[in-house]
């Protein structure tokens, strides 16, 4: 049910070197989250700015189906999973649960330098029967994202309510992915605004209490169906209380915004361990500034302005279209401020697209990665 949006990388790491959270019952806890431990590092940042200041990071990925039977812009195979997950566990990742990773970042406490959390939405069979039994062979604790109206209809290919509780009780976090997973940045005929905002505050909070209903958990984190949301969602989201995250790619920091954190797909053609390995090692920017802010749009090559900071040096930062490189019109080269568009000819005809800027981080093969998400939702390019 959920698509997602192109997260294209770019060709290859050379170029640029050339150019209240958690609310769950106590018997509900898992001995894999109690294992989990708090490591303490100092770091020291140069700054491609004055004295930026120091971000911690993590990644999240997203997942849907583990198949090599569904459609396979929304899958990636047992054995990708797989290789993903030995890589994570080979090369000294620390796995933590959602929940620790958000109150961790918006705590700004110390983290392990190399910390990811694994999610899957739509609650799909191939999660409970492949993805979660070998996450577990690994203790390494999930998300599951859940919309309830599949589920309370018992609907071919979804998950039962059993068969969450019983993850449930084995420590996997169930989070709100939604009642009817809609695109909750249109508006239904004849609707007003006034009236979209109430109706998808109404499904956000029936879909929290029934989860809670089901499996007694309420961490009020929302994943936004399609990975979409504008401005308002965004208030709506934070007046709620709820933490939301979208599906468009990039590492989250302490200063990332917390009613839309980035999540990176690694399905499709991004499940190959080549692609998921520069995503899962990558660091989060700290953007100082960024306009417009909302991801709504009806061109086809919108311009948006930035201003990144970080340990990079600026004249090895790309930013990419479609894997195609832009030109940075530098406003402030020193404050690393500067607009970006596509050139003319480079359009985008699909509904959901992102712009990907990166940079190496000084001294080392981890790369700061930020995704300007765009939506266009128009009568021509409804999923």
């Amino acid at each position: 049910m959920t698509g997602t949006v192109n997260s294209s990388i770019h060709p290859s790491p050379v170029p640029f070197q050339q150019s209240a959270m958690n609310s769950m019952k106590p018997s509900k806890i898992s001995p894999i989250r109690n294992a989990i431990k708090l490591a303490s590092c100092a770091v020291s940042l140069s700054a491609a700015l004055a004295s930026p200041a120091i971000a911690q990071h993590a990644v999240i990925t997203i997942y849907h189906h583990v198949s090599d039977s569904t459609p396979r812009s929304t899958s990636l195979t047992a054995q990708e999973l797989r290789t993903q997950l030995e890589y994570l566990r080979d090369n000294d990742f620390a796995v933590w649960p959602l929940d620790r990773v958000i109150e961790a970042l918006k705590n700004q406490e110390p983290m392990p330098d190399k910390v990811a959390a694994l999610t899957f939405d739509d609650a799909y069979e191939s999660i409970y029967t492949t993805g979660w039994p070998m996450l577990k062979e690994f203790d390494y604790p999930m998300t599951l994202f859940v919309s309830t109206q599949p589920v309370d209809n018992e609907q071919s290919g979804y998950l039962t309510w059993p068969q969450i509780r019983e993850m449930a009780d084995q420590g996997v976090i169930i989070a709100n992915h939604m009642v009817y997973h809609p695109h909750m940045v249109d508006a239904q005929p004849g609707e007003s605004e006034a009236g979209r905002l109430q109706r998808l505050r109404e499904e956000l909070l029936t879909a929290e209490a029934r989860i809670k209903e089901q499996t007694g958990q309420s961490h009020k984190i929302l994943a936004y169906p399609y990975g979409e949301y504008d401005l308002e969602i965004l208030d709506m989201i934070e007046s709620q209380g709820f933490t939301a995250l979208a599906q468009n790619s990039g590492a989250v920091g302490y200063h990332s915004d917390f009613r839309a954190l980035p999540r990176y797909p690694l399905a499709a053609s991004y499940a190959d361990i080549e692609s998921a390995s520069t995503k899962l090692n990558s660091l989060a920017f700290e953007v100082r500034q960024i306009d417009p802010v909302s991801p709504m749009t009806d061109s086809r090559r919108p311009a948006v302005t930035m201003q990144l900071a970080g340990d990079f040096n600026v004249s090895q930062l790309g930013c990419y279209a479609n894997g195609q490189p832009m030109d940075l019109e530098w406003l402030d080269r020193d404050a690393v401020h500067f607009r970006i568009q596509p050139a003319e000819g480079q359009e985008f005809a699909m509904r959901r697209f992102n712009y990907i800027c990166t940079a190496p981080k000084r001294g080392t093969s981890r790369y700061y990665w930020f995704s300007k998400f765009w939506t266009r939702s128009t009568p021509d390019n409804a999923d």
